[in-house]
C-alpha cells in the first residue's frame, strides 16, 4: 500500500505498527527520565513552590478531610478531575504535605503523554525515527520536566490532550467505533481538568465529521456521537454552577473567577494586564512565552515541519490530527486579549514572571511538527542523518539551559519568585500556630492560607470555612460554639463575616497580629476561655 492510498480504503490490518521492541524501551527511557527528573526536582524543594499548586493540594485533600467531605468541596473555578485522581493519595499526610500527592500525578501523566506523543509522531509518518524526533523535544524541554514534577493540572491536561488527538488519528485510519469512544471519554476529562479543553471540542468535532469519507448519515452520527460525550464534560460544569451558586458561569464570572480578581486589581491598583484588549500584543506575548519556555531551536525545527506538512499535503488525512494541537495558540491570545488572563515575561513589560507555564500547552504541536521532516520517503541514511542533526540541535539547547542551573528556568524561576511560602504573612502566622495550636478547630477563608495547614499539620476536617456552607452560616450567630481559633485576613471571607456580624465573636481575642506592605496583614483569634 502507498503512503497516498485513500484512508477510507485503509482497515486497522493495513496501519503501520511500531515494532514491538520499540515499545519496551520507550516506555522503558519514559520511566527513568519521569523518576529521575521527579527526584531532581524534589530533592531540591522546587517542586511544590506554586499557590495554585498548593491550592490544588487543599482541593484535593478537601474531598475526604472535611467537616462536609465529597460534593460540596467542589468548588467554582477549578476544574474537578484532577483534585478527584489525587484525593486518594492526598489522604497521606505526607504526601498531602510535601506536594507529592499532585506531583506523582503529574509525572505519570507526562511520562504516558510522552509515550503517545512518541507513537504519534512514528504512526503518523511510518518511521521510528520521526517518533524519536517527537519524542526528543519533549524530553529534552528542562521547563516542561520541571512542571512534571509539580502539583500542576497541565500535565494532566497535556494528557488528555494527546490521547484525544492519537484516538482521533486511529479513528481517521480505521473508522473503529472505539477509538471514537476512547477520543470521546479523553475530551470529556480534559474538559474537566482544564478550561483549554473546552475551545478544542468544536475543532475536533469538525475533524470527525470531515476526516473520512463516509456517507454523510455516518459522519454526523459519529460526529453528534463525540460531541454528545465530550461536551457533556462543559454541561455537568455549568449544572454544577447553577446547583451550588445560582449561575451557571460562577467559574467566569463569580467572585473567585479571574474576571474577578482583575477587577479588585484594577480597582486596588488601577494597573491593566499589558495584553488587555489587543489580540496583536497578546500575539507576541505568547510567541516571546514560547522562546522562553520551549526554546528558539524547537520552534524554529517545529516551523520546518510545518513547511514539510503543507509539502505532504497529499498525505492529508492521516497527519490532520496535527491541526488539532495549534489550537490552544488561538484560545491563549483570545484569553489574555479579552478574558482577563494575564502573562507577564522578564523580556517584555513589567519584566516579571507570572504565568509563563501556559507556553507549554503548545508542547504537542512543536514536538509532533519535526516529525514530518522525517518522511518514511526519505531514504533510512537520511532519515538517521537528520534525526542525529535535530538530537544535536536540541541537546545543545537543553544543555545550555541545564547549565545555568535549575533555578534559572523560566518556569522554575516564576515559582521561586511568586511562591506563598515567601510571604512573611503566612510565614508569621506559622510560627505563631507552631507554638500556640492547641487542636481546636479553626474559623479561616479557604484558599487563603495555602502554607499555613500544610505546614502546621492542621487537617482540614478539623476547619470550618466558607466551602462548608452547612456550618459557615452558623458563625454568624453562634461560633464560640463551633471554633475555638480564628485566621482573618483583610478583605478575606473570614473578615467580612466578622465585620457583618462584630457581636457574634464578642467571645474571641486577639493573640496574635500583624502587617506587611507586600502581603497584607493577619489577626489570630482564640476563644476565650468560660
Amino acid at each position: 500500500m502507498h503512503d497516498s492510498a485513500p484512508d477510507a480504503q485503509e482497515s486497522p490490518l493495513e496501519l503501520w505498527r511500531v515494532p514491538a521492541g520499540v515499545h519496551g524501551a520507550v516506555a522503558g527511557l519514559m520511566l527513568g527520565v519521569t523518576c529521575a527528573s521527579l527526584y531532581f526536582f524534589y530533592s531540591r524543594g522546587l517542586s511544590n513552590l506554586y499557590g495554585d499548586g498548593l491550592a490544588h493540594m487543599e482541593g484535593a485533600r478537601r474531598i475526604f478531610d472535611s467537616v462536609t467531605p465529597g460534593y460540596e468541596e467542589i468548588g467554582s473555578v477549578w476544574l474537578p478531575v484532577y483534585h478527584l485522581i489525587c484525593a486518594p493519595l492526598a489522604l497521606n499526610d505526607f504526601l498531602w504535605r510535601s506536594g507529592l500527592a499532585g506531583s506523582l500525578v503529574s509525572s505519570a501523566a507526562f511520562a504516558v503523554t510522552c509515550y503517545f506523543l512518541f507513537r504519534l509522531g512514528a504512526e503518523i509518518n511510518r518511521n521510528v525515527a520521526a517518533g524519536l524526533v517527537t519524542l526528543a523535544v519533549a524530553l529534552l524541554c528542562p521547563n516542561l520536566l520541571y512542571l512534571a514534577s509539580t502539583p500542576l493540572t497541565e500535565p494532566l491536561a497535556l494528557l488528555w490532550a494527546v490521547l484525544v488527538g492519537y484516538a482521533l488519528f486511529r479513528y481517521a485510519q480505521s473508522g473503529s467505533g472505539r477509538t471514537l469512544w476512547g477520543a470521546a471519554a479523553a475530551a470529556f476529562l480534559g474538559t474537566l481538568t482544564r478550561y483549554e479543553e473546552w475551545y478544542v471540542l468544536p475543532f475536533a468535532a469538525l475533524f470527525v465529521l470531515l476526516i473520512r469519507r463516509d456517507p454523510w448519515k455516518k459522519r454526523l452520527r459519529h460526529a453528534a456521537l463525540f460531541s454528545g460525550v465530550a461536551g457533556t464534560g462543559p454541561l455537568l460544569w455549568i449544572l454544577h454552577n447553577v446547583y451550588r451558586y445560582n449561575n451557571p458561569l460562577e467559574f467566569y464570572n463569580g467572585r473567585f473567577s479571574a474576571k474577578a480578581i482583575y477587577a479588585h486589581q484594577l480597582a486596588t491598583t488601577a494597573f491593566p494586564y499589558p495584553t488587555d484588549g489587543s489580540l496583536l500584543l497578546s500575539a507576541h506575548y505568547y510567541l516571546e512565552d514560547l522562546k522562553l519556555v520551549i526554546g528558539v531551536w524547537a520552534l524554529e525545527l517545529a516551523v520546518l515541519g510545518l513547511v514539510a506538512w503543507c509539502a505532504r499535503f497529499c498525505e492529508f488525512r492521516r497527519s490532520a490530527v496535527a491541526l488539532l494541537f495549534i489550537v490552544p495558540l488561538p484560545f491563549y491570545i483570545q484569553a489574555m486579549a479579552y478574558a482577563a488572563i494575564p502573562l507577564y515575561l522578564p523580556t517584555l513589560f513589567p519584566h516579571t514572571y507570572y504565568n509563563l507555564r501556559y507556553g507549554l500547552e503548545m508542547i504537542p504541536a512543536v514536538a509532533l511538527f519535526p516529525s514530518f521532516v522525517l518522511s518514511a520517503r526519505l531514504g533510512r541514511n537520511l532519515r538517521v542523518g537528520l534525526l542525529m542533526v535535530f538530537l544535536v540541535l536540541l541537546g545543545r539547547q537543553f544543555f545550555v539551559w541545564a547549565s545555568a542551573g535549575p533555578e534559572e528556568l523560566a518556569v522554575v524561576k516564576e515559582g521561586i519568585l511568586n511562591t506563598p511560602w515567601r510571604s512573611k504573612r503566612q510565614q508569621a502566622v506559622i510560627q505563631f500556630l507552631r507554638g500556640h495550636y492547641d487542636g481546636k478547630r479553626v474559623l479561616v477563608a479557604v484558599g487563603k492560607w495555602p502554607c499555613v495547614m500544610p505546614d502546621v499539620g492542621i487537617y482540614f476536617g478539623n476547619t470550618i470555612s466558607d466551602a462548608n456552607r452547612r456550618y459557615w452560616s452558623r458563625m454568624r450567630t453562634e461560633p464560640e460554639k463551633w471554633v475555638g481559633w480564628i485566621i482573618r485576613g483583610r478583605g478575606d471571607a473570614v473578615d467580612g463575616l466578622m465585620r457583618a456580624y462584630p457581636e457574634a465573636f464578642k467571645d474571641f481575642e486577639v493573640v496574635d497580629q500583624g502587617e506587611f506592605p507586600a502581603d497584607g496583614d493577619f489577626r489570630i483569634y482564640r476563644r476565650r476561655s468560660p
